[in-house]
């Protein structure tokens, strides 16, 4: 008896351990995408509060530039869905000839035109070493075409500047990024002194 016992564990354990390991690879085949994404949760009703954690986007302008998007957070806005909301976003424009855009806003929203309204304070850098300040932009992301909701002031080397208005543009590959103020512009300039003078 004792023998026959042995016998049949001899048997009976390896195919367990073969059925175990199958269901084990079985299962890990397939994983679930959505399971993946970073998402997070807070406050009593889940479904007003889920959000995407550090998202990401990279891509290029019908122009040829290079556009980059990202944020701390991102969720779904309205009861409808049918846009996107980012809270401090990023937006990078990397310029044919070296130079780069970088804007920094409070909130950052996608709406269905495929435009990017940025709000609550919005900075605007460029590598040239040029600073815009305003309280919100409207963006496109297809190509370069800026617009400020509001007042606008602005500094860099050499001069400082409010304007009721700033319009970015250089849609077309190969034209120079160019940055249009307008209504009421007040243009303070001080000539730079050259080091070796």
């Amino acid at each position: 008896m004792y023998s026959q016992i042995i016998a049949w564990l001899k048997i009976l354990l390896p195919l367990g351990a073969l059925v175990l390991l199958s269901t084990i690879f079985l299962y890990s085949r397939s994983p679930d995408p959505i399971a993946r994404i970073p998402v997070l949760t807070g406050g009593a009703d889940p479904t007003t509060t889920e959000q995407v954690g550090s998202p990401f986007y990279s891509g290029t302008t019908d122009g040829g530039q290079g556009l980059t998007l990202a944020a701390r957070t991102a969720r779904f806005s309205g009861d409808d869905d049918t846009g996107m909301v980012a809270d401090d976003l990023q937006a990078i424009i990397d310029i044919d000839d070296g130079n780069r855009i970088v804007i920094d806003a409070t909130l950052g929203q996608m709406d269905q035109g495929d435009r990017l309204l940025l709000r609550d304070g919005v900075t605007l850098e460029s590598s040239s070493g040029y600073t815009v300040r305003t309280d919100g932009l409207n963006a496109a992301i297809d190509r370069i075409a800026i617009e400020s909701t509001g007042p606008v002031d602005a500094d860099g080397p050499g001069l400082t500047l409010s304007a009721g208005k700033l319009q970015v543009d250089g849609a077309q590959a190969g034209d120079d990024i160019q940055l249009l103020f307008t209504d009421g512009v007040k243009l303070v300039y001080t000539p730079q002194m050259d080091e070796a003078e």
